[in-house]
């Protein structure tokens, strides 16, 4: 019987053993057609005779392997609707071992959503039938507050902190907001001498079913006499992994010199390493697998300029979706045009895969495209070149890729509005109206405060 109001889900009207044995023959009928790759047993079903449908369907019902390999092509959302089904169903899904084989069949699948920081805080639903701004709840922590580091298929890296009446302070923790578990990472070694430079977290249920969290550790350097330095010394730094397979941290290699001003804290993901930028021209990346630190080339500036490599504007997005490394560079906001780049498998170099025209936006959201005047009219008139210069405002939150080429998505923030572009296609759509209709909110997002909520079901 269906156990959807216990639940609280109400989930595919299953009212009757004839209603449900209906839908069972349903699913298999579309699994059947629609799997390629395995071998399922020939079942005969008669679309206009219930009684073979309901026959067909206890054939399934009573078939542990075809029923797994049914369940295993379900959506995510609706495997955890269907754990109200029955308590065969509910012990199915809730296996480790299901859980292990969806999250092996959806890695690198794109996010059903986005968190972001900001002026509102908010979360940006993909679905389009509830495409509204709200947050899935993390209250499950019950801490009084909380940092989002990362997001890695499916898992969130987080900050919490909590306060009761005889201490607080802070810990880090490792949730699936999808099936609201979570734990506990114990604190790295840092010491008086080596401190915190970033802690970063990967996981690829293609690979395993373990995490890992990385934290870069910089050893802090003592100097007895400040006036005695003659020349600025680079820090050296430490990698540490927490393993949740062995519960503990371990050194990774030994101390190493990195690029000045490398951003260990905001770090990303992508086929098996993790990567950080830096304002020079090279950036490094950490192989989980090997646990060896390497470098890759960073594009130089493509107008010819001699401004280097990097500024805080030039690359206001790096992220990965799909399994591709993606780098936005712009040259400045008054250009009406960006490049998506995308880092070759063998981290050679980035090569531009996507060109993006912000004229072709603001002919449809119009909003994005400024004139200084509009928010200082007074110096306008004092000045009459200000009226023709312009600028574009908005802030990048993700770059979501699907199959195809064709499947890409810029996903903005504009004035009043969150909005996609497709590139190839060169088209635009409205995602989202938007609280804060202020030009400088929408402009102060960056690629470190978005984060992807990918719907999984992998065990902690």
């Amino acid at each position: 019987m269906c156990m959807a109001a216990k639940c609280g889900v109400h989930y595919m009207a299953v009212k009757s053993i004839s209603s449900f044995y209906h839908f069972l023959s349903q699913a298999f009928t579309f699994t059947h057609q629609t799997l390629r790759g395995h071998t399922l047993r020939e079942i005969k079903m008669a679309d206009n005779n219930s009684a073979n449908q309901t026959s067909s369907a206890e054939m399934v019902e009573s078939n542990q392997d075809l029923l797994t390999q049914i369940l295993l092509h379900f959506p995510v959302k609706s495997l955890l609707k269907s754990r109200c089904v029955s308590k065969r169903w509910l012990s199915l899904i809730s296996d480790p071992q299901f859980a292990a084989k969806i999250s092996h069949l959806n890695v690198n699948l794109g996010p059903s959503g986005l968190y972001f920081y900001g002026s509102p805080f908010g979360f940006l639903n993909f679905d389009t039938n509830h495409n509204i701004l709200k947050v899935p709840s993390l209250s499950f922590l019950n801490v009084t507050g909380i940092e989002i580091l990362q997001s890695c298929n499916g898992l969130l890296l987080l900050l919490c902190s909590f306060s009761s009446d005889n201490d607080s302070g802070f810990i880090y923790c490792v949730c699936n907001p999808t099936t609201k578990n979570f734990v506990t990472v114990p604190l790295p070694n840092a010491t008086a001498n080596r401190s915190i430079a970033g802690i970063n977290l990967a996981f690829d249920p293609s690979k395993s079913t373990h995490y890992k969290v990385i934290c870069v550790l910089m050893n802090n350097m003592q100097y007895p006499n400040l006036n005695e330095i003659e020349h600025l010394v680079s820090p050296t730094y430490q990698i540490e992994i927490f393993s949740s397979e062995n519960k503990a941290w371990t050194d990774s290699g030994g101390p190493f010199e990195a690029p000045h001003y490398t951003d260990f804290e905001h770090g990303v993901f992508c086929n098996g390493a993790i990567h950080w930028l830096s304002p020079t021209d090279v950036s490094l990346y950490f192989d989980i697998e090997t646990e060896s630190l390497k470098t890759m080339a960073m594009p130089r500036i493509q107008t010819g300029g001699t401004s280097g490599y990097w500024s805080s504007q030039r690359f206001p997005y790096f992220g990965q979706c799909a399994g591709y490394l993606h780098l936005i560079e712009v040259d400045s906001i008054s250009k009406p045009r960006f490049h998506i780049l995308e880092m070759k498998p063998d981290h050679s170099h980035w090569c531009v895969k996507y060109r993006v025209n912000l004229n072709n936006v603001a002919s449809e959201f119009p909003e994005i495209a400024r004139r200084y005047m509009d928010e200082f009219p007074t110096l306008a008139l004092n000045n009459v070149e200000e009226i023709e210069v312009q600028y574009y405002a908005y802030s990048i939150l993700s770059v979501v890729r699907g199959e195809k080429d064709e499947d890409v998505e810029v996903v903005m923030v504009i004035p009043g509005k969150i909005i996609s572009h497709n590139p190839r296609l060169n088209t635009s759509k409205l995602l989202s109206s938007w609280r804060a209709s202020n030009v400088y909110d929408c402009m102060q997002y960056k690629w470190y405060n978005v984060f992807h909520y990918v719907e999984s079901l992998a065990t902690l």
